[in-house]
């Protein structure tokens, strides 16, 4: 996850600026994630194939190329474990697309066209990361009815 720290601004930078994210930034953190990959193993090559075979299928309904090689590439660096882990990702990154179009329809007064989707992908991670090591409902339900 460090990785996708390290490169989150100047990938984020680059898609807002261009709307392009350059190949030498997902080279790179392809090659540090497959070297981590070799310590940790992948928990999945299913869900890393759906993901790939989904990130094809979205490129050719109009996504961007980078967009969705660094959809794959946060797939590998997440390990992700089941294809339940995977839908809550996307709907993270979802949910954080949905929050990035209000926030440039608000400041530009007009609905965009395309937004820079770099930004929705590495906050929708840090959403699904966050949401993933926080208690459950059911929990925090319990606790509250048990406080009493």
């Amino acid at each position: 996850m460090f990785i996708l720290a390290i490169f989150a601004i100047p990938i984020c930078i680059s898609d807002w600026r261009y709307r392009r994210i350059p190949n030498i930034y997902l080279i790179v953190m392809l090659y540090l994630i497959l070297a981590l990959r070799l310590f940790i193993p992948i928990k999945s090559i299913a869900v890393i194939s759906g993901t790939a075979l989904c990130a094809m299928l979205l490129y050719k309904v109009g996504m961007g190329a980078g967009d969705a090689k660094l959809l794959v590439i946060t797939a590998l660096a997440l390990n992700l474990p089941n294809f339940g882990a995977l839908l809550q990702l996307a709907t993270c990154i979802h949910v954080a697309a949905v929050l990035q179009i209000i926030l440039m329809w608000l400041y530009s007064a007009q609905l965009p066209k395309s937004i820079p989707l770099a930004f929705a992908i590495f906050s929708g991670s840090a959403l699904y990361l966050a949401a993933g090591m926080s208690t459950s409902l059911r929990q925090y339900a319990d606790a509250l009815v048990n406080s009493w």
